[in-house]
């Protein structure tokens, strides 16, 4: 039978550096991007309760101080670089709502396009590496914190999945670099850097003095607040102050506190529980650390995005103190671990429920399943993926 000419256009190949593309996979991305945003503009218009109680006055804050000589005071409690991106949306747009919901909205598309370059460099084929930057574009997890919520989870998580793509260059200082961009934006970057120490102990890419960009890209990442005249010791220690806000066991996140009875706004033994509910955290981790060091482990890719998964999730899960969005991170793991076998998936989905249920008190106002039951299905996928980390091992 004679190929249409339709056939022969679509299978031609297109190389995009050293990556070989079909025609009809760059027409796949073209329409999945269109799509995705027309998704994320119509929910542009939806103003959540963050947007009117903190990110309008601190857009009008701004303003009023001419906005980048507004960094000289403190306006809100995010660090410095958030800030930064808010004062340039202050001159690019009069409609704060949308500025700022598409500066995160562009993070998505960097954060699909990171999500790629993992799977194509674990896999070396494209259409899979496709599949999994749609599903992040189309993860409802994603969808809601960008563009319903005015929330920016996503600049964070970004940069920490482009470090995860140099760690499989063996591009250890690339990493560490990314990680400490990442925690410039959000103190739950550290929240990776477990996994990164289980791969020092086994010599998996990660070197020791690597660790140091972290605090020095953080520190940079405050000099230009600083020279507009924010007291630096202030800025240094802005995550500290954040730490100290909410005395709760658990803010919303379906973790064991959730259990224990110590979610906002019960606080029956909150200083005592947390306590030992950090160092159960810091005890589990050295325990997972000890294991790997000592056995003969090939460590395969797909069991360093397991161990990933696995690490981050237990931590949130373990960890006093988690918001409803803290376990953002583990979703967008959870979906490269879905695609390199889509056997998995079910998993990527189950996490991503897990955080719809957790977002929705705040933003409706509704508990569509009591909190609880939610911490038991959340430690079933967690017990799964431990299982799944053990027979790779």
């Amino acid at each position: 039978m004679k190929d249409r000419i339709i056939d022969r256009v679509m299978q031609r190949e297109v190389c995009l550096g050293k990556i070989k593309f079909r025609i009809v996979d760059l027409a796949f991305i073209g329409c999945l991007f269109l799509l995705a945003f027309m998704i994320r503009w119509k929910l542009m218009p939806i103003e959540s309760a963050d947007y009117w109680g903190f990110l309008e006055d601190w857009m009008n804050q701004i303003r009023d101080g001419d906005g980048f000589r507004s960094l000289g005071w403190q306006i809100s409690n995010y660090s410095s670089p958030y800030m930064y991106l808010m004062c340039l949306v202050s001159y690019l747009t009069d409609n704060d709502l949308y500025g700022l919901k598409l500066v995160s909205v562009f993070f998505d598309y960097l954060a699909s396009i990171a999500v790629f370059l993992i799977i194509y460099q674990i896999t070396g084929k494209v259409r899979k590496s496709i599949m999994g930057m749609a599903i992040l574009l189309l993860s409802p997890t994603v969808i809601i914190d960008s563009a319903y919520w005015c929330q920016c989870d996503i600049i964070y998580t970004t940069f920490i999945l482009f470090a995860i793509y140099c760690l499989f260059k063996n591009n250890s200082r690339g990493c560490l670099i990314l990680v400490g961009v990442s925690f410039a934006f959000k103190l739950q970057a550290l929240f990776i850097v477990p996994f990164l120490i289980i791969l020092w102990l086994k010599r998996k890419t990660i070197k020791f003095r690597d660790f140091v960009w972290i605090p020095i890209i953080y520190a940079v990442s405050a000099l230009p607040a600083w020279l507009f005249g924010r007291d630096f010791k202030e800025l240094m220690t802005i995550y500290f102050d954040q730490a100290e806000t909410y005395p709760w066991g658990t803010l919303e996140y379906p973790n064991i506190y959730a259990l224990l009875g110590e979610a906002m706004p019960d606080m029956r033994h909150a200083a005592e529980i947390s306590g030992a509910g950090t160092y159960m955290t810091i005890i589990i981790l050295g325990c997972i650390a000890y294991y790997f060091y000592v056995r003969n482990v090939n460590m395969t890719d797909e069991l360093l995005i397991t161990l990933a998964l696995f690490t981050v999730a237990l931590i949130v899960y373990s960890l006093p103190h988690m918001h409803d969005r803290y376990g953002f991170l583990i979703d967008l793991l959870a979906i490269i671990y879905g695609t390199l076998n889509v056997k998995k998936m079910p998993v990527t989905g189950g996490f991503m429920l897990v955080s719809v249920l957790s977002f929705m008190p705040y933003l409706i106002a509704v508990h569509i399943v009591p909190i609880q039951y939610v911490a038991i299905a959340l430690l079933g996928l967690i017990v799964y993926v431990g299982y799944d980390l053990y027979r790779q091992l």
